[in-house]
């Protein structure tokens, strides 16, 4: 294991280089010092996918640092929110008295308390690291306190709110329903409405799992949900309440949610752009316009609303001159992913150039760690399936 290198990567925040060089670490490697010092610069430095790959091969987490730091304590201490949920995934008994759990939800409290980091930028995400630990505990706050400590910051994208939602979103009731509904109504505060909005869509998710999996299984309460979402598109003004009204409605409609999103396909924020290209797809009465859409979207400014549109193409039944090209154009994408779903898209089509551009992707791939392994394991799969059915119907006649 080259630890020099390791840690360069890590510094340059370069995850995929830096797990591409772990893919050749041996199991000596990974129980000596050089990996516990790798341990700890990814976490410092809160390269999450590092320390998950990390942690999942058994690096020691119980080790103290070689400032002789705990790794648990520093984390809770800090605020390190995914940091600290990487570290105490293993631990088998959270529960016991002498749990890293509750050793972990005191140290967050007393850090919490005593106002650690209150000033750094991003803020520490203490209230997140003591929600997780809570519910790990048994121990479940009101949808009323679990807002509370998301709105401290009232930051959608910080992971005190994350990880209220996510916990609220977890208490499939009708109980939870009616308060998020409630909260997302609220037109007099607009960061307690998009908190219950985006519970709203955690719930969905959360509900789909609960109902049986059958194309037009409808989840519970997906009538008010619905009744509730949809003028919401129509008027929203907020995009970043827009964009979340888009993600909860189209995850309740068990009917065609494409019409409701056609409109804001040009919308001149990213956050909602990026809404309808995740939802967005062409099997649809509103096919033609959902197709000029989607090829409007794979020129988006923003890489991945690119690809989020090249996906969805690639993998519908559409085959058009005007589509290949609109492929053909993206295989010198400067980003990679839209560049793949170029290829994907031309080679599902039996296009040369598409299946060269594949396999040049192919080429730069050193290991399953590398960027686009998986993709491209897929785009391959579908491939061999298309092949298969291919020669079926062809020997059929």
């Amino acid at each position: 294991m080259n630890l020099p290198l390791l840690l360069a990567a890590v510094e340059l925040e370069d995850d995929d280089a830096t797990l591409e060089l772990l893919y050749d670490a041996t199991a000596d490697d990974l129980a000596g010092d050089d990996a516990v010092a790798l341990l700890a610069a990814a976490a410092r430095a809160g390269r999450q996918r590092v320390v998950d790959y990390l942690v999942v091969w058994d690096v020691d987490v119980t080790r103290p640092w070689d400032d002789g730091v705990d790794p648990v304590t520093w984390a809770a201490e800090n605020g390190r929110y995914w940091v600290l949920q990487a570290l105490l995934s293993r631990s088998r008994d959270p529960l016991s008295s002498d749990s890293p759990h509750r050793r972990a939800l005191r140290i967050a409290q007393e850090a919490l308390a005593s106002g650690v980091g209150a000033a750094s930028e991003p803020p520490p995400a203490h209230r997140a690291v003591i929600t997780a630990l809570e519910a790990e505990l048994g121990i479940h706050r009101s949808p009323d306190e679990l807002m509370a400590r998301a709105l401290v910051h009232a930051d959608p994208d910080h992971d005190d709110w994350f990880t209220s939602v996510f916990h609220l979103g977890r208490r499939t009731s009708r109980e939870t329903f009616d308060w998020a509904l409630e909260a997302a109504q609220d037109a007099s505060d607009l960061d307690r409405r998009r908190f219950g909005l985006d519970t709203m869509g955690y719930l969905a998710i959360a509900f789909s799992f609960d109902v049986e999996q059958e194309n037009d299984a409808e989840l519970p309460f997906a009538r008010e949900a619905e009744d509730f979402l949809r003028p919401l598109l129509d008027s929203e003004q907020d995009p970043r309440t827009l964009a979340t009204a888009i993600a909860a409605y189209s995850s309740y409609s068990s009917s065609d949610t494409v019409a409701a999103i056609l409109a804001h396909a040009r919308h001149t924020d990213p956050r909602v752009r990026a809404g309808v290209s995740t939802f967005l797809h062409t099997n649809t009465a509103k096919h033609e316009e959902a197709l000029a859409a989607l090829m409007h979207l794979t020129d988006d400014s923003t890489p991945t609303i690119r690809t989020n549109a090249l996906g969805k193409l690639a993998t519908s039944a559409l085959d058009t001159p005007e589509l290949r090209a609109v492929f053909a154009a993206h295989l010198a994408d400067p980003y990679f992913d839209a560049r793949l779903e170029a290829a994907a898209g031309l080679a599902l089509r039996d296009d040369e150039r598409g299946l060269s551009a594949l396999d040049k992707i192919r080429s730069g791939i050193k290991n399953m760690n590398s960027p686009g392994w998986g993709r491209l394991s897929d785009m391959h799969h579908l491939l061999r399936v298309r092949a298969k059915t291919v020669e079926t119907t062809t020997q059929g006649h």
